[in-house]
């Protein structure tokens, strides 16, 4: 039976000692961070000068290096992405991890030879979305970490590109990539690097933290985790100090290469460490719920100060483990120059020495040699094998071997330094706008009923409606479309493999009733919609932020794109738009989408048959300030979350930016408020929704 090789421990480094300390303790690939396009700009990250000795350092000692430029960049922040990258790649990074679709087609098309790997931003959480990635040349995908084993297991074996997972460190409660909250009401955007963390904090009462999760802990599961075939099991962790990391690496290292179980004491370090009441597997088990919430009591620095002070020495500079195997051969003849050469497997030196004396009293055995050879302390190196060729009567002093070992190692260091060189394509192909002028209205609704027969007389070019929703008023739904009413179904903004096969039997029903396209969230749903004969339009999901992401939407068939509502009124009318493209200008933005509940929290009470608390309507979170935020149960019991002030932007604001549509947003309207809004709107007044509205971040932006 071929044993699968173990997947890659990839640990965080957010500075050069936390890249030695992953490196000394065992990491096989780190993850580390570079100027303002990387999703942890908060953390101390790295200088141009450090990020190449850290590179250099890494590939020395032949541990892989994963870069983060996974934020959203804008039009003119493309230029500046581009001169990271090079930077990067003349330093030798291996990989870069990307989020923005518009950044990795940049990258590809200006250095096509960069390793591309789709970041947990991009939402990737089905074959379809993996898929996607791969076809948009991406290399590997680092999957939601919401996924349970079975979705991990299916996704690995048929994607076709290598999965990465997370095991250890903090869990977001939104998606990756699908987290609006801190950008929306505070401008420190998740998806620009700089969360402020809101979900942290207590809503609905002092004590009460339903947004705030347990850290994920998989070190027990490590063995099924081989077993599926993932390619990277990754530890979150770029904030935490370098002691953190040497303790997690050392101990996830230990266990896995070691294919056995932790042990309690290993387990009770890891949570002294850093836990937040404990640590959780729940997303790989399946079981969502009340387990899976706590948040961080407060820790005395000073007692792990014992702890901290034992591994930072397995850190310190100059502290080597040896970690690149090495193969030697000697070779002494009699009259003949002794010769040893190295290999390391990819790289080979041969060095030469003088011939051996004869020997007048002892002669120098094999023994001798192999001693004398094996001496790679303070290197990088440890001696796998040696092969020693020794004619008798020969006697060699242990000078000539040390300094015939020290000139072998230093020339294959030399030779492990070079970076190959980086193929650059001078220039960059324009992308066609198309010249299209304001079109008109969108609306989208939670429910058809919120479609009165007042509101469908109303002048709106499309209705944006649930797919589970057209299929369950079905009647309705025709009535609305034989008085001219253009319906389209909008897809789950996460569906795992499980359950795509019940959204293709509703958008099949769609099909029938008439409707020509579908509202797609995730890159995972273009192919799917247009495999059954829709017209794929983007939502806001895909997060498109740039030119060059629109260019890569339309090349995957979406002929309408929702522009990010994080993007600023001067950058919307910049960007150059090769498909018609939309934007939300009314009603209550959309922040999370979760799939724990946030409605029962800590409480439980969440049943994923929508028989819970948490299928009897809208509930609203109150936040410290007494703003409260609504939420309602999607498909499979996930959350979405939303603001608490609907937004409004006046016609004027964006009818000349270039965008062809704008949406009004429906949640918690009754049918008879949301048709008297929509009048409202689309004859140029402001709307009332009975409280204070918000302009969003369209004119103020996010940092």
């Amino acid at each position: 039976m071929i044993q699968k090789p173990l997947p890659e421990l990839l640990a965080p480094a957010g500075s050069m000692e936390a890249v030695r300390a992953a490196v000394q303790n065992g990491a096989d690939a780190v993850y580390l961070g570079f100027g303002t396009f990387n999703a942890r700009r908060g953390a101390k990250n790295f200088s141009a000068d450090e990020m190449r000795e850290a590179l250099l350092y890494c590939r020395l000692r032949g541990v892989k290096t994963n870069v983060t430029v996974n934020t959203l960049a804008a039009d003119r922040e493309i230029p500046a992405l581009l001169e990271d990258v090079r930077l990067l790649l003349e330093s030798g990074a291996d990989a870069l991890i990307v989020q923005d679709l518009g950044a990795a087609r940049c990258i590809h098309e200006t250095f096509p030879d960069a390793v591309l790997h789709a970041s947990t931003q991009m939402t990737v959480h089905s074959l379809e979305g993996a898929l996607a990635a791969k076809r948009l040349g991406f290399s590997r995908v680092v999957l939601s970490r919401e996924l349970p084993l079975e979705e991990i297991q299916y996704i690995t074996a048929h994607a076709g590109v290598e999965t990465e997972v997370f095991v250890h460190g903090a869990l977001c409660m939104c998606y990756s990539g699908q987290c609006e909250l801190s950008a929306v009401i505070g401008r420190r955007s998740g998806n620009r690097g700089l969360c402020a963390q809101p979900c942290r904090l207590p809503y609905g009462g002092k004590n009460s933290y339903p947004m705030s999760l347990k850290d994920l802990c998989l070190l027990p599961r490590l063995q099924v985790l081989c077993d599926a075939g993932v390619s990277s099991l990754k530890i979150e962790g770029r904030m935490k100090r370098p002691e953190y990391v040497a303790i997690v690496t050392k101990i996830y290292a230990s266990v896995l290469r070691e294919g056995r179980m932790p042990t309690k004491e290993e387990m009770d370090t890891l949570a002294k460490v850093f836990s937040r009441d404990g640590f959780t597997q729940g997303y790989l088990d399946d079981k969502i719920g009340p387990s899976m919430f706590g948040t961080r009591p407060a820790v005395p620095e000073s007692g792990l100060k014992p702890l901290y002070d034992a591994v930072s020495r397995s850190f310190a500079e100059g502290q080597e483990c040896g970690s690149v195997p090495i193969e030697l051969v000697f070779t002494a003849c009699a009259d003949e120059s002794m010769t040893l050469t190295a290999s390391d497997g990819a790289h080979t030196a041969v060095v030469t020495g003088d011939a051996a004396e004869r020997a007048q009293k002892r002669e120098t055995t094999a023994e001798d040699i192999e001693k004398s050879l094996r001496k790679t302390g303070g290197t990088v190196f440890t001696v796998q094998e040696i092969k020693i060729n020794l004619d008798g009567g020969l006697r060699i002093a242990a000078k000539q071997l040390n300094d015939l070992r020290r000139q072998a190692l230093r020339e294959i260091e030399q030779q492990r330094r070079i970076v190959p060189p980086v193929r650059e394509h001078a220039g960059r192909r324009e992308i066609a706008a198309q010249k299209a002028g304001f079109a008109g209205y969108t609306v989208q609704v939670r429910e058809l009923a919120q479609i009165s027969d007042e509101m469908a007389q109303l002048p709106v070019q499309a209705y944006y409606v649930p797919a589970k929703e057209l299929v369950r008023h079905t009647r309705r739904a025709q009535q609305l479309m034989e008085s001219g009413c253009v319906l389209v179904p909008v897809l789950p903004r996460v569906i795992w493999d499980r359950e795509q096969a019940d959204v293709v039997t509703q958008l099949e029903h769609c099909k029938q009733l008439g409707c020509q396209a579908a509202l797609c969230g995730n890159i995972g749903q273009p192919a799917l919609v247009q495999q059954l004969g829709l017209q794929a339009i983007g939502d806001f999901g895909l997060n498109a932020f740039n030119s060059d992401a629109l260019e890569t939407l339309r090349q995957m068939g979406v002929t309408r794109q929702t522009l990010s509502y994080e993007l600023r009124l001067p950058q919307i009318r910049d960007i150059q738009k090769p498909i018609e493209t939309e934007l939300i200008v009314c009603g209550r933005l959309p922040l999370m989408l979760t799939e724990n509940c946030m409605m029962t929290g800590k409480k439980g009470g969440c049943r994923r048959d929508g028989t819970g608390i948490c299928a009897k309507g809208v509930f609203y979170l109150a936040d410290r300030k007494g703003a409260k935020f609504p939420v309602f149960r999607e498909e499979h019991c996930r959350n979405s979350l939303y603001n608490s002030q609907p937004l409004f932007l006046e016609k004027e604001a964006y009818s000349s930016t270039g965008i062809t549509h704008a949406r009004l947003l429906f949640t918690d309207e009754n049918p008879k408020q949301a048709a008297r809004i929509a009048r409202a709107v689309l004859s140029g007044q402001q709307p009332d929704f009975g409280m204070p509205l918000t302009r969003g971040l369209y004119r103020r932006g996010v940092e």
